[in-house]
């Protein structure tokens, strides 16, 4: 089976933007039904493209499917880079969040152009997740009056026992070791992030030495074929010439025989001139 054209910037734009308005037009969730709703999708594509010949429904709803998984990808990968990475600008956390994209799928996040228009909306687009059947009978608040009022640990004993100063001594030597933990685990956390920056570093310069490669090879293959379609040009010149001398014009009429004449001699002039420019530049060499 032969395969279509590949989606331009433009049709991708349009799916994203069509999809968009069929999802948030308030007359869709109640009186439109759900076996409608890709018929709307497609009808509101044509009309931003107006190419219903080129594009079947088929194809528009399985390029959304590809733009979509591609797109939540992507807002993980991003997602992931704002946990980890606070204090880095907007521009910074997209290109972090590129280069753990390519390195988790091998390849670059191809739609950029939809995410621009899907960003926003991911939250909404993605699928609620059912509830958990393990969860769903246990208290949510099953804890709340011990989470939301701790113990006093000044109250551990009664006031009238002799002994409140050593459990006071005691409590407030027992937040040493919280405070030692949190050291530690900042301390951790920063080993993180500078191994992170690291990774990303050596990532982003494995990823443009990839491209730089890449676009290496394309310009070699580009300049080959041009030599190659050359020399062919240069070769059929060349055969049509040494017709053209080879041809008997005495049995010709007045006007193609001088026609003939004419191109023969042009023929001539041409080849002893390269041939001359030929012999000077190998004299000066």
């Amino acid at each position: 089976m032969k395969r279509g054209k590949s989606f331009t910037l433009g049709q991708d734009v349009a799916i994203c933007n069509a999809r968009l308005n069929i999802f948030q037009d308030p007359f869709n969730v109640v009186s439109k039904p759900q076996y409608n709703f890709w018929d709307r999708i497609y009808q509101n594509y044509v009309e931003l493209t107006g190419d219903q010949n080129v594009r079947s429904q088929c194809s528009v709803q399985s390029r959304w499917k590809l733009i979509f998984g591609s797109c939540k990808k992507f807002h993980d990968c991003l997602a992931r880079v704002e946990d980890k990475q606070s204090g880095l600008t907007e521009s910074n956390k997209v290109l972090r969040a590129n280069m753990l994209y390519f390195e988790h799928e091998k390849k670059r996040f191809a739609f950029n152009h939809c995410w621009e228009i899907l960003q926003h909306k991911m939250k909404d687009l993605v699928p609620a997740k059912s509830p958990d059947p393990r969860t769903k009978d246990r208290d949510p608040n099953i804890h709340s009056s011990f989470s939301s009022h701790p113990p006093d640990p000044n109250t551990l004993v009664s006031p009238e026992s002799d002994k409140d100063s050593y459990y006071i001594m005691e409590s407030r030597k027992s937040k040493r070791p919280t405070r030692r933990r949190a050291e530690k685990e900042a301390h951790r956390r920063s080993k993180v992030v500078n191994t992170l920056d690291s990774r990303i570093c050596d990532l982003m310069e494995q990823f443009t030495k990839q491209l730089a490669e890449s676009d290496k090879k394309k310009a070699e293959v580009a300049e080959r074929k041009v030599k190659v379609m050359e020399e062919m040009n240069e070769r059929q010149q060349r055969e049509q010439d040494d017709r053209i001398m080879s041809m008997d014009t005495s049995n010709m009429g007045p006007r193609a025989r001088a026609y003939y004449e004419h191109r023969k001699s042009d023929i001539y002039f041409k080849t002893m001139g390269h041939t001359a420019d030929k012999s000077n530049m190998e004299d000066k060499s």
